[in-house]
């Protein structure tokens, strides 16, 4: 086994130990029950409409991702970019030990269109730290409506200097790291915040599902924490465990309902799950490559210092 598939295969039994035990606490913490009747007694109307949001979320999410590729010369069009985003969900929550969705877009891309490696990963490794950050934007910004502020005890000022300093940070990353992309920041930047929103009413119309009526703000900041958590590489893809350990950790900090808080937690999850089930219909999406005018970007163009 090379070293490559040996650090996946690890990185995955990590994700599936970490998971676990998360899964394992939550369980222990929580009336399993009371949970139960909460789910089942969920109403199906509200959860429709936070498929429906979910969806477009990720619809717009496909659409700022095409705008990283441009930069680099790629031109898919939409419809075939879309297609191409929903076989990757399928592949981030059936293969996570494996290529990966992201990993399955960049080779299938360069394969088919010798679009250079670096610049489609620096392409995806950028969509996702805009994503994140927009992510913690949104919940330091709702955590000084709510109560964060107060429950952190005095430190209520940090989320005024993370709120401030989290897009200056941002584009300074940009300048540094990712200069190809620079002519894309503003648009982008916004679109990210554009998804993570219609996330937000996804949230929110579960809670509506569950019955809930009060405490929205610091269950959309605790929403918006544990997706920051199951962005990062411990978590496996969709944050299962993950999600639900933050809102049995944190439901104490803002007074919320412990049992609405993890159910919440676990309807997104599933909508993740079956939203991802829509890449079956693009398993082939690689047979049926359309063609591109993709153009091989200069190294000028990549950031690049050309060679002598």
């Amino acid at each position: 086994m090379d070293k490559q598939r040996l650090k996946r295969w690890v990185k995955l039994f990590s994700q599936i130990v970490i998971a676990t035990i998360a899964i394992y606490f939550v369980l222990n913490e929580i009336d399993v029950d009371e949970l139960k009747r909460s789910l089942l007694g969920a109403r199906i109307g509200p959860l429709i409409i936070a498929f429906l949001a979910f969806n477009a979320s990720k619809m717009l999410s496909a659409f700022r991702l095409n705008y990283f590729f441009r930069v680099l010369g790629l031109k898919l069009s939409e419809n075939f970019n879309l297609k191409l985003y929903y076989l990757g969900m399928l592949y981030n929550q059936f293969l996570p030990g494996g290529i990966g969705g992201d990993g399955y877009k960049v080779y299938l891309l360069n394969k088919t269109y010798k679009t250079p490696l670096k610049g489609l990963i620096a392409a995806t490794l950028l969509d996702r730290i805009s994503g994140v950050v927009a992510l913690g934007f949104l919940a330091v910004g709702l955590g000084l409506l709510g109560s964060a502020k107060d429950a952190m005890e005095g430190y209520g000022f940090l989320l005024w200097v993370a709120l401030v300093l989290a897009y200056p940070a941002y584009y300074l990353l940009v300048n540094i790291f990712f200069k190809t992309f620079k002519k894309v920041n503003h648009i982008t930047n916004l679109q990210a915040l554009g998804v993570q929103s219609l996330q937000l009413v996804s949230a929110y119309f579960i809670l509506k599902a569950l019955h809930v009526e009060t405490g929205f703000i610091d269950y959309f900041t605790l929403f918006l924490v544990s997706s920051v958590l199951a962005a990062l590489p411990f978590s496996l893809p969709g944050g299962l465990g993950v999600r639900e350990l933050t809102f049995t950790v944190g439901h104490e900090l803002f007074g919320l309902n412990e049992t609405a808080a993890v159910a919440l937690a676990s309807l997104f999850f599933l909508i993740t799950l079956i939203s991802s089930l829509i890449g079956i219909f693009y398993l082939k999406i690689g047979k049926h490559l359309p063609k591109s005018d993709a153009t091989t970007p200069t190294a000028s163009e990549l950031g690049e210092q050309p060679k002598a």
